[in-house]
This record gives structure tokens, sequence and C-alpha cells, in this order.
């Protein structure tokens, strides 16, 4: 099969050859527009690309061949905006036009099944995929078969590689390169990408797929070279920009990453999380603490604003702020506040993986552990064997953290906290601990109030210790060295404090 495929891949490149509607092409004949808005969607412009074409459909008498195009490209500009009620009244727009030529007919129903799809509307989508397959399918037939297929299981060949017309349309490239992605299909994969170059140096789909191939390698140093052709062909386009500083930061050149990432600020303004975070990551490597947490800080609420996840940006802000206070006590715990005790419960193989990991990997710690830890709690990361009958079990604590953040909502993910090493316990610590059952009645009042800790050990695999629990862990220290000569001695009783 996967030689089969790279056969129908290349014998599609052959015949397709010089086909491709660049903006060369589309200048070359008398379809300007269409060309400047390619450029625009390939500059990341999608509104002004959406505007122009939709301009030249309304005024011009396109051809067949670009008509097509030129509406394909509007539904990705359109996409790309996520603008759902416009990708629909385009839709039916498309539905309108079909039904006043059966000749073509088909070709719409196409591109009306592409919009569906970029709704969402898998239904829909579906149902005009199953219609649209004829003798001939044309090549929007197939990318919407394509499209359909990528969202049910099972891996089949990309629709599009059994095409037999040219592919004119940029975004069919784009789609099969895509599905042999999905597919693995790497040697296809390449012969596309190669054709494609050929045929338009300035098409992004090539540089693209190299930046985030050589990101997955861990080959920044190429991703770099591959983004910064991508910023000498546009730019004006912020997201290009990002991704060469990104690719910078990550091979460790943070001066040139900053420049890059100010001069996108200086043109662009300061209401991208993504850029202010990674700006503020930069600023920070390079010692410029002050200006470091105030670009980490407006990241975080611009984060806040669109419901994204801020830890990534909160782990690094802690940093910044814990090496600007160095011996100064930190101000958000200079108000009296009872600081409460935890018991992480670790599986097997991540309490082996703690106790032997270098400490420089393990000091600091981003974990899962519900909305009740606060800043300034500690923590016990500690295994447990079963749970008798009488809800008694053996710990043994690996290490100790304190924990350097409030809970930072994940929206996959829940609640995470920042924590920081306190000490690693090499040998373990050994505490026999009784966990509570809750009473079997229980008033709504007392459930309410129930749930949210039963829901924390259910979720997190975090228990809160009792005003107790740090002196018999005190003793359990103490204890263990005695346990050690006792059992040297020949002694059977454990002086294991219980909990």
């Amino acid at each position: 099969m996967p030689g089969n495929l790279l056969t129908s891949v290349q014998n599609l490149c052959v015949i397709s050859k010089r086909s491709l509607l660049t903006p060369d092409q589309a200048y070359a004949k008398g379809q300007g527009a269409y060309g400047e808005a390619l450029r625009l969607m390939w500059a990341g412009e999608y509104a002004e690309a959406a505007d122009k074409v939709a301009a030249a459909l309304a005024a011009e008498d396109v051809p067949a061949v670009q008509r097509f195009a030129s509406y394909r490209l509007w539904i990705e500009a359109l996409a790309e905006q996520q603008d759902h009620a416009g990708l629909r009244q385009l839709s039916q727009h498309l539905f309108r036009l079909g039904q006043g030529d059966e000749e073509v007919q088909p070709t719409f129903a196409a591109l009306r099944g592409i919009a569906h799809f970029e709704c969402d509307e898998l239904g829909a989508a579906r149902l005009l995929a199953r219609a649209v397959q004829g003798d001939e399918p044309s090549p929007y037939s197939l990318e919407l078969v394509q499209l359909v297929a990528s969202r049910s299981p099972g891996h089949e060949d990309p629709a599009l590689a059994r095409s037999p017309l040219p592919l004119t349309d940029y975004y069919h490239w784009q789609t099969l390169a895509r599905g042999l992605l999905l597919g693995q299909h790497q040697s296809a994969l390449a012969r596309l990408l190669l054709t494609l170059r050929e045929q338009s140096h300035d098409a992004v789909l090539p540089y693209l797929f190299d930046y985030h191939q050589h990101i997955d390698q861990g080959d920044y140093q190429a991703a770099a070279i591959a983004a910064a052709h991508l910023v000498e062909l546009y730019p004006d386009s912020m997201d290009y920009a990002y991704f060469w500083a990104y690719a910078l930061y990550e091979d460790k050149n943070y001066p040139q990453a900053r420049q890059i990432l100010q001069a996108v600020v200086k043109k662009h303004g300061e209401d991208d999380p993504e850029v202010a975070g990674l700006l503020g990551h930069c600023l920070a490597k390079g010692g410029d603490l002050k200006a470091a947490t105030t670009w980490l800080k407006r990241s975080v609420a611009l984060l806040k604003v669109a419901g994204l996840p801020t830890s990534h940006v909160s782990l690094q802000l802690a940093d910044a702020e814990d090496e600007m206070r160095g011996e100064e006590l930190d101000p958000a715990l200079t108000i009296p506040r009872m600081t409460r005790k935890w018991l992480v419960s670790l599986s097997p193989r991540r309490y082996h993986e703690l106790l032997t990991s270098p400490v420089g990997s393990i000091d600091r710690l981003l974990r899962p552990m519900g909305p009740e830890p606060k800043a300034g709690d500690f923590c016990f990361f500690a295994t447990t064997t079963q749970v008798d009958p009488q809800g008694s079990a053996q710990w043994r604590i690996v290490a100790i953290y304190t924990l350097d953040s409030d809970p930072i909502w994940h929206p996959t993910h829940g609640y995470h906290s920042a924590l920081r090493l306190v000490t690693r316990l090499t040998d373990g610590l050994p505490v026999d601990i009784q966990t509570q059952k809750e009473p079997k009645a229980l008033s709504n009042k007392q459930k309410n109030t129930k749930n949210k800790r039963r829901d924390q050990h259910i979720n997190y695999g975090v228990y809160e210790l009792d005003n107790y629990a740090i002196d018999i862990i005190e003793d359990a220290v103490r204890m263990s060295r005695d346990d050690m000569i006792e059992r040297r001695r020949g002694s059977a009783e454990s002086r294991r404090p219980t909990a």
C-alpha cells in the first residue's frame, strides 16, 4: 500500500507540474485579485484576504477554475477566523449558485461540504461527501471525501492522491500534505512538498512543514532558519516572527529572540499573550527580572481573559519574583494564614522516578493538586501499600515540597500548583497512616462539605493531614533510626508512629 500511494503521489505531481494557480499565474491570467488574496492568506492576513476575494467574485466575470479556487480560498479565510456565521452564509450562497448550472453542481456541493466541515457540522459534510462521489469526481469532491475520512476511525489513504486531474488549487495541496502527514507517509509527503516548492517559492506550506518537523526533532537551529525564511517572505506576519523567536529561544539564543519579540511588540502591540509570555521568558534568561515580571504578568492576564491555561507562564513568573526578592519574605505570605499539610499518593513508578532522578530535574514541579492547596502549604510525596479493611496502610515518604503558587486552572487537567523541593529522603520515611471513613448517612449540607475533600483525593491523589501529622512525621524521623537499630538486634515490633 505505501508503495502504491507513493507512486500515485509521484504521478499526481507529474501531471500537476506547472498547473498550480500561484499568485504569479493568477496575475498572468488577469486574475490579480486572487493572487493578492492568496499572498494575504500566506501572510496570515485572513480578513483582508476574504474581503479581497469576495469583492473580486462580485465585480468580475471569473473563469471556472479561478472561480472555484476563489471560493475555496474564501472558505479557508473564514475558517481561519473561526467565522462560522460567515461560513454558513457562504454555504447558502454556494447552494444557490449550484442550482443554476447542473454541470458544476457537484463542485459547488463539494465546496458547501467543506464549509460545513469547517463549521464542525460533520453530519452535513458527510452527507454531501456521499452525494458528490461519482465516476469522475473533481479534486474538490475528493478533498471533501478526504476531510470527512480524517474524522473517522481507521487510516485510509488520502483521497486526493487518487485524483485523475491536476491539482490547480493551493488548498488541495495543503489538504493532501496534511493527509500524508496524518498517515505518516513521509516519502510521499517529501515528494509533494518538493513539487510545491518548485512551482512557487513564495508558498508557505513547505517551510511550515520544515519548521514543525525540526521543532519535533529538537533541531532548533534548523527550525530557526526555516522560520527566518518565512519572515523574509512575509515580514509583517506576527506568527512567523513568533515562530522564529521561539526556535531561537529553544536554541538558547536569548538576545536575538528578545530583539525579534520587541520588534513584534513595537509593530503589532502588546495584546498577544504568547508573544508577551515568550518575551518575559527571554528577559528572565537575560537577567532583566524586573522587565520579565512585567511581561509575564501581562501574559498571565491576557491568557486569563482568553480562558487559556496560565501554568507555563505562572511558573516562570514565580521563579523571577523569587529571584528578585532574594532573602526578603514573599509579601503574599506576610498575611497570617494556617499552613496546611498534604499527602500526595504516588504510584510505584512515580515513587521510583522521584527517588532516582537528578535533583535538578525534580527541584521544581508543576502537578495537579486540586483547588484546596495554597501557596506556603507543605506536601509529602509518598507511596503506599494496599489499604487493609480497617483503613490502615503503610506509607513511605520520599520527598517534601512546599507550594509556590495558588491553584492554576487548566481546562483539561484541572487545578495545577507549582511546587519547590524542600528535601528528598533517599531511604524513604515509613509511616503507618489510617484514612478516615466517611459516615454512611450524611445530610445534604454535610455531603456538600465532604464532596470537595473526597474529590480532592479521588481526582488528584491528594490527602489533607490533620494538625498532629507534622509531629507524628517528626517522631517518625527520630524513631526510624531506633527502628533500624532494633531490627539489627532482631526485634519484631515496629516503633513506627501511626496517624
